[in-house]
């Protein structure tokens, strides 16, 4: 009996490592895998040993670290797990340094237009002077295990006064359904800019978008309009396209939604983005030329790093029926990601 029983508990026991291994097996075989073929760069998100909710941004080379090592790879940055779907997140990672900011992780299936991203690039380095934030795919690792394909989404950045700065945090106005959400440009809702010139009897207005950021604002493929709010007089506003609704990330991160404010004078904004919008001319035919060209290799690119993710988490299928609604941004320009998949 006690042969049995020994054999019996080796059986749960294997059973158990079988259980275990078909859960991580796919992180593990990825967890060394130099990703750059995919077309995008890597980006490793490694936490403190010493301190939760704080750890460091780095690259490959960096995030190995041994006992041994003396400097520690730059300074921290706060993480924040942001709970999307049922084995889904985003991660947020913020710090008040110059050169790191805010930033969002947003996995590729929950990103509204796959080809968004790619014409927000385009524009924004042609209007260096317009401030967009930058926004790139990457192959995110979390403590060197690979989670797949995201795309990194950084919001305007506000030095501190001892940096050289004002002290005073722009904010970001979500506008939708007459009322508008208020973040700042660290992610926080808390009172700013704009309840203060509301008290004073202020009323924000739009400023004249440029044509080009009206053409892009055209194809954002979120619900709402996001603007951003100057915090300098007059305190403009000015059109803020992300390609991702920071109304939904704030509420799956903190469970409430953001600070609300309900006014009828919001509508002067929509209707004055709407009109800059249509007086929005085509692109000029050297543009044009340029667009093209880069989105044969911002698609090659793209699908190769797609694959790459889905491989992980054994959803191409499921990826393959979302890519003909997933590309309302380019279609319209006869761009289309179908055509590079092979």
């Amino acid at each position: 009996m006690r042969i049995f029983w020994r054999i019996g508990l080796a059986l749960l026991v294997a059973a158990g490592i079988a259980a275990g291994l078909e859960r991580f097996t796919a992180s593990q075989r990825f967890a060394n895998l130099d990703l750059e073929g995919g077309g995008f760069r890597d980006t490793f998100l490694m936490f403190s040993k010493s301190e939760p909710g704080r750890g460091y941004v780095v690259n490959r080379r960096d995030s190995t670290e041994r006992r041994s090592d003396l400097k520690l790879p730059g300074r921290k940055w706060e993480f924040f797990r942001i709970p999307l779907a049922e084995d889904t997140d985003a991660w947020l990672t913020r710090s008040k340094r110059q050169g790191k900011g805010t930033v969002f992780y947003v996995p590729v299936a929950e990103v509204g237009d796959w080809t968004y991203p790619f014409l927000y690039e385009f524009v924004r380095e042609r209007r260096p002077k317009q401030e967009l934030p930058p926004i790139e795919w990457t192959q995110l690792y979390v403590n060197r295990i690979y989670q797949g394909l995201y795309l990194r989404v950084a919001l305007p950045f506000d030095l501190r006064k001892k940096d050289g700065g004002s002290g005073i945090l722009r904010q970001i106005l979500v506008v939708g359904e007459g009322l508008s959400s208020q973040l700042n440009t660290r992610f926080q809702d808390t009172p700013g800019v704009y309840a203060a010139v509301l008290a004073d009897g202020v009323f924000p207005e739009l400023a004249r978008p440029d044509p080009l950021i009206s053409w892009l604002a055209g194809r954002c493929p979120t619900s709402e309009t996001t603007f951003l709010l100057s915090n300098k007089p007059p305190y403009g506003v000015s059109l803020l396209p992300l390609p991702i609704s920071l109304v939904r990330l704030f509420e799956a991160g903190h469970g409430r939604p953001p600070s609300r404010f309900e006014d009828e004078r919001y509508e002067r904004w929509l209707h004055a983005a709407e009109a800059a919008v249509s007086a929005a001319g085509p692109l000029r035919p050297a543009d044009r030329a340029a667009l093209e060209t880069h989105f044969a290799h911002y698609a090659t690119s793209f699908l190769e790093a797609l694959r790459l993710s889905a491989e992980l988490h054994g959803d191409w299928a499921a990826l393959q029926e979302r890519l003909p609604e997933r590309q309302d941004a380019t279609l319209p320009l006869g761009l289309s990601l179908e055509s590079f998949d092979a």
